[in-house]
């Protein structure tokens, strides 16, 4: 029952003011519950005497409903102070969690992600904070509470006392055999249960999917098959619990019936009065309401401690980035990358040796087949994660000079899939400048080309785009965040497949709309469809994370290296698609 985790007693901070006032309290409603039985057993066993008269019953029963109503007044501030606690548990534990999350960086979040945020910040704090409030001011309290009861007790009954006190004692250590079982349990039930919500979050975000090739019940089978497994990790801890229970009270009845028998003998013997008696039977069981208050409480404690195993992982996360604001600068422009070189998993670079210019007020494309390092190369422009060698520099200033936030006023990313939230069309574009005006809202969406549409809507910029932008179509959705980087200010605007996802006509119109940005920024553009990046006056072609070629696209095509093969294969599916096309018409 010794459950004492140095990760959730480490984020205990603020916390131990409750705690000890739990414990203290506690106590208070042990000992004038001992007052209680006392006046109570001698109240009973004057009776009995023909020494009780009216005036002493009448003190008897004034003084036992003085007490009854002290042990409410203390039931109910040790709730009081439950619910404090547990209150400021949560919140300083999703404080702290969410603090740690808001310092994680792009490359940090797509580790955890989403299904483990959501049971660190939720499933999570619920399962520990049940530690705070009801375990530790529970072992407090059960290693007190016998000592308190033995010496009230022994002058009653010391066999009895002994008996009791020993048994209480031995409970603990006994427990923690199927305590290291539920432990392993607890692990396997929170790995099945992020499995079966992220399992559950997929299958709610793809039903449409499902539903539109049929495999719907495949999906719920699946689910079912998921759902059973988590049921069947609840039973397993379940059945351990209930073994430690069955143990647990076969010693402690046992142990009462044995002071119950000694009060009987010793009433017989008359070693004993009644009123002697009495309090030991009422005693005796008092010497176990702490330890099985605190059995209960490490029960549900151990879904906190295997939850602070999975949120230590999170919070020990080093967020520091290398950052030297004295490096020194120089007079050039754009941005350069030297010898730039990354790896997600320490082995095999996905980037490897990386060296090229994007010249200011250029467009400069990056291609190559899928997994060939183009997203990795964006990533580590727009410092979403370090390059682990090399060095890149933007306008003379070297990427380890700026911090994240900085380079992000200066270098922003429309990505494949823009996120849109729920609001309004005024709402998500503030996201890249709240001070804004609607001026300038709707000068950036004229310019993606969303002047007309906005215009005809009776909210204007009121307009509701639903949950996650559900309202627009992917085309809109698209240029919402092309809107965006230009409130933003940046100078140097990523476009990483920003019309992979989105119609042939709202292409067209995006591609005209890069064009004209063209004129005023430097545009670094990721596009699988080459044809759009010909006009690009430097394009960089990479295969298996190394930069193979690099030129305009006549010179390229000129070499007759990857990139011509690439554009020639391109040309024939075009082609191909057309005629199917015409064929179909």
């Amino acid at each position: 029952m010794l459950l004492l985790n140095k990760t959730l007693l480490r984020m205990s901070k603020g916390l131990w003011g409750w705690i000890l006032l739990i414990a203290g309290l506690k106590m208070a409603v042990l000992a004038f519950t001992a007052g209680f039985a006392q006046v109570i057993s001698g109240f009973l066993g004057g009776l009995a005497s023909p020494s009780m008269d009216m005036e002493s019953a009448k003190g008897a029963v004034l003084s036992a409903l003085g007490l009854a109503a002290v042990l409410f007044a203390a039931e109910m501030l040790t709730g009081e102070a439950e619910y404090r606690c547990t209150a400021g548990a949560r919140e300083s534990l999703r404080r702290r969690i969410f603090s740690k999350a808001l310092e994680l960086d792009v490359g940090n979040i797509e580790k955890i992600g989403p299904v483990s945020a959501i049971t660190a910040s939720v499933d999570a704090v619920e399962a520990m904070q049940v530690y705070y409030s009801k375990y530790l001011p529970g072992l407090i309290y059960c290693l007190c509470a016998p000592f308190y009861l033995y010496f009230r007790m022994r002058d009653y009954s010391p066999g009895a006392a002994g008996v009791l006190f020993l048994v209480s004692i031995i409970i603990m250590p006994l427990n923690n055999i199927f305590r290291k079982k539920i432990e392993g349990l607890k692990s396997a039930y929170w790995a099945s249960l992020e499995d079966l919500t992220g399992y559950y979050l997929e299958s709610v975000r793809g039903l449409t999917t499902f539903k539109l090739y049929g495999r719907d019940g495949d999906r719920a089978s699946a689910l079912r098959d998921k759902s059973m497994d988590f049921n069947k990790k609840i039973m397993d801890v379940m059945k351990v619990n209930f073994a430690s229970f069955l143990m647990t009270d076969g010693l402690i009845y046992g142990s009462v019936v044995f002071a119950a028998v000694t009060a009987c003998r010793q009433l017989a013997s008359g070693q004993s009065d009644l009123s002697g008696a009495l309090m030991i039977l009422l005693l005796s069981s008092g010497f176990f309401t702490s330890v099985r208050a605190l059995m209960n409480a490490t029960h549900s404690a151990l879904a906190g401690v295997a939850a602070a195993d999975k949120v230590e992982g999170l919070l020990d996360m080093d967020t520091r980035r290398p950052y030297d604001p004295t490096l020194p600068q120089s007079r050039e422009d754009g941005i350069t990358l030297e010898n730039a070189s990354y790896s997600y998993d320490g082995k095999r670079k996905a980037v490897e040796g990386v060296s090229f210019d994007i010249p200011k007020g250029s467009r400069t494309a990056l291609v190559g087949l899928s997994g060939c390092g183009k997203s990795t190369v964006a990533g580590m422009l727009m410092k979403f994660f370090d390059l682990q060698e090399g060095r890149i520099s933007i306008e003379g200033r070297d990427y380890l000079s700026l911090t994240p936030e900085q380079l992000r006023h200066k270098v922003i990313m429309v990505p494949q899939s823009v996120s849109l939230f729920s609001g309004t069309v005024r709402d998500n574009l503030l996201i890249a400048d709240p001070e804004a005006q609607d001026e300038q809202l709707l000068d950036a969406l004229e310019k993606v080309r969303l002047g007309d549409w906005i215009e005809g809507q009776p909210l204007g910029l009121d307009t509701q785009v639903g949950d996650a932008g559900s309202k627009l179509s992917g085309g809109q959705r698209q240029k919402m965040g092309i809107a965006r980087a230009l409130l933003s200010g940046a100078e140097y605007i990523i476009f990483d497949e920003a019309t992979s996802s989105v119609d042939i006509e709202s292409e067209k119109e995006i591609w005209s709309c890069i064009d004209e940005l063209a004129q005023s920024r430097t545009l670094i553009i990721i596009s699988h469809r080459l044809s759009t990046v010909e006009q690009a006056e430097n394009i960089c072609v990479f295969e298996r994370g190394r930069l193979i070629e690099r030129g305009c696209h006549e010179s390229l095509m000129q070499k007759g290296g990857l990139y011509s093969t690439l554009v020639g294969q391109q040309r024939i599916l075009e082609r191909h698609g057309e005629e199917n096309m015409r064929y179909v018409g």
